[in-house]
């Protein structure tokens, strides 16, 4: 197993997580290649950034097993994007393929997978969550919280500042590890205001990354040498 995502989240500079639009293993050589710190991947979804359909966790195990044995950083997986389809998925499995924690929308989580101890728990919430149910969540044992709370017609733009201090509200109303997707079109610089407002991670999706191995490893090297500033200003 890679090492924990806990202890990424706890590093001084921004780590970057990428989130591959397929599973496909050039793109994710290119990723871990750029120095990507962790990687996310999808089963059972339909991924609306790339247009990908991405099917059963078996269809992948070959895959799965291939990274890991590459990558000793936390791997991450979307289960499903509906509820029915996360209560089919043996967690235990996923272990079993290299996984040390899962990534889900707060209304795909039943109390089975919110209950199991072998995969660390992140969540993700919209624009419809509210700053006090940011709180509540510190009481069921998430790892970290994904702030996916762009507005749909406003993806792929610019990071703004009222973007900014949304990400602030959430920060001052929480303690648990904020992770920021690029729902929006993140540029090297932004890392060092999300890294000022408290922000624990970036995740470099489709939108920012595009959909090559080329634009990944490109796009992801741009952001580390970014980081490495960042490192240095922290000490």
């Amino acid at each position: 197993m890679g090492s924990s995502l806990s202890e990424l989240l706890k590093r001084k500079d921004m780590p970057i997580i990428v989130s591959l639009p397929e599973n496909d293993l050039k793109l994710a050589q290119a990723a871990i290649e750029a120095g990507a710190d962790a990687l996310k991947f999808h089963i059972n979804v339909f991924h609306r950034a790339s247009g990908n359909e991405f099917k059963s966790l078996a269809t992948y195990k070959e895959f799965f097993n291939q990274v890991r044995s590459s990558f000793k950083g936390p791997l991450g997986t979307v289960i499903g994007d509906d509820i029915e389809k996360v209560k089919q998925v043996d967690i235990e499995q996923l272990s079993e393929v290299g996984f040390d924690y899962y990534s889900l929308y707060a209304k795909d989580i039943p109390s089975t997978v919110l209950k199991q101890n072998v995969l660390a728990s992140t969540v993700a919430v919209d624009n419809t969550f509210s700053t006090g149910q940011l709180k509540a969540i510190e009481s069921f044992g998430m790892e970290a919280i994904e702030l996916s709370v762009v507005r749909k017609e406003d993806y792929g733009k610019s990071l703004n500042f009222a973007d900014m201090i949304t990400y602030q509200d959430y920060r001052n109303s929480t303690d648990l590890p904020l992770i920021v997707p690029s729902q929006k079109k993140l540029v090297p610089e932004d890392l060092t205001v999300l890294k000022e407002i408290g922000i624990n991670a970036v995740m470099l999706g489709t939108v920012t990354v595009g959909t090559t191995a080329e634009s990944i490893y490109q796009t992801v090297s741009m952001f580390q040498k970014h980081n490495q500033n960042i490192s240095i200003a922290q000490g």
